[in-house]
């Protein structure tokens, strides 16, 4: 049996949904990349991320919890990337951030893997992938928190 999800998506905080590229999704589920770099970020508290790895998967593929979020300068980002496994190269850092006195750093701590793929469009009503995240609202959550849970203890 698969194991079940650690955690849901609605206690506390806000609950996001990420666009990530499938290449760093699949880091982040490995745990090898606990940091998820951006050059914006959201304006409220955010506890939960919903990973959706983009084109050409296009799947919610996973949930992260966020520990915190560091806004600071390229430099100090590839510190903590480097501390913290961010999954990009020096130079990967630099292009994202090109232009950018500062950005962010999204720690990301326990993240539980989907144990099957799962169509957005059988969460969201007419989905569009978000350009960099969306907040979800208590409905969302709630239909993925059931979707989850139902894929989680499917054997």
């Amino acid at each position: 049996m698969p194991p079940s999800p650690k955690f849901s998506t609605l206690p506390g905080g806000r609950t996001i949904l990420l666009s990530i590229k499938p290449k760093y999704a699949d880091l982040i589920l490995a745990g090898s990349k606990r940091v998820e770099f951006r050059r914006s970020w959201a304006a409220q508290e955010v506890t939960a991320v919903v990973l959706y790895s983009s084109s050409p998967i296009q799947k919610l593929v996973g949930v992260a919890k966020v520990e915190s979020v560091i806004s600071a300068s390229p430099t100090a980002l590839w510190q903590t990337c480097q501390e913290r496994g961010g999954g990009l190269t020096r130079d990967e850092l630099r292009s994202y951030f090109a232009g950018k006195g500062k950005g962010i750093a999204v720690l990301l701590g326990e993240v539980s893997t989907l144990p099957n793929q799962v169509d957005p469009h059988d969460i969201f009503d007419h989905f569009v992938p978000p350009q960099s995240f969306r907040y979800l609202d208590p409905s969302e959550c709630r239909k993925f928190d059931s979707k989850f849970l139902q894929r989680s203890s499917r054997t």
